[in-house]
């Protein structure tokens, strides 16, 4: 007698895989890989963060003004300190077709100049993704913080950051 293989539903899937996505952008950003994150963007794609928009591939993957850092696999690079780290928990994912929405609290540990982990922000990304073939790819992501000036329940951090925001990156701020 066989035993039966279960069948794993194809949005357990699609919530997995997003997840990967979600995880493994938290660590590139944390390893300063600027390639690698952009990779997990659509080519439109938009990261907006600390009152800026990153859009478009290029932009996401020049967002790191010391470059690219080699993966830990490779020689040499086993022991080396990560300056910051992602913590990410409650993701709330909802898929529909070949769009997605996913929510995830973070909390970014860095370190200071005693090399101590500390807070450095407490927040939620706000995700929009896309299926582009057998990938599901980050077509918008929004940092919205808890641990800076504003008031709970209302967009007053984010609307200050528009207003001295200028003109040329407000008008790649995506607000869908």
């Amino acid at each position: 007698m066989t035993t039966p293989v279960p069948t794993i539903p194809p949005e357990v899937v699609d919530k997995l895989q997003i997840r990967e996505v979600i995880e493994r952008s938290m660590r590139y950003i944390d390893d300063h890989a600027g390639g690698r994150l952009s990779e997990l963007f659509t080519a439109d794609g938009v990261l907006q963060l600390a009152g800026t928009v990153f859009a478009g591939r290029e932009a996401i993957r020049t967002m790191f003004r010391d470059g690219e850092q080699p993966p830990w696999w490779e020689p040499g690079q086993l022991l080396k300190q990560p300056g910051s780290v992602h913590r990410s928990s409650n993701p709330v994912i909802d898929v529909e077709a070949d769009t997605a929405r996913a929510e995830t609290d973070i909390l970014v540990l860095e370190r200071d100049q005693e090399g101590r982990a500390k807070i450095a922000l407490v927040g939620r990304y706000r995700d929009r993704l896309r299926r582009i073939g057998a990938l599901w790819l980050i077509s918008s992501r929004t940092g919205v913080s808890i641990a800076r000036p504003g008031q709970a329940g209302t967009d007053a951090e984010w609307a200050r950051a528009l207003t001295r925001m200028p003109q040329e990156t407000r008008a790649k701020f995506r607000m869908e």
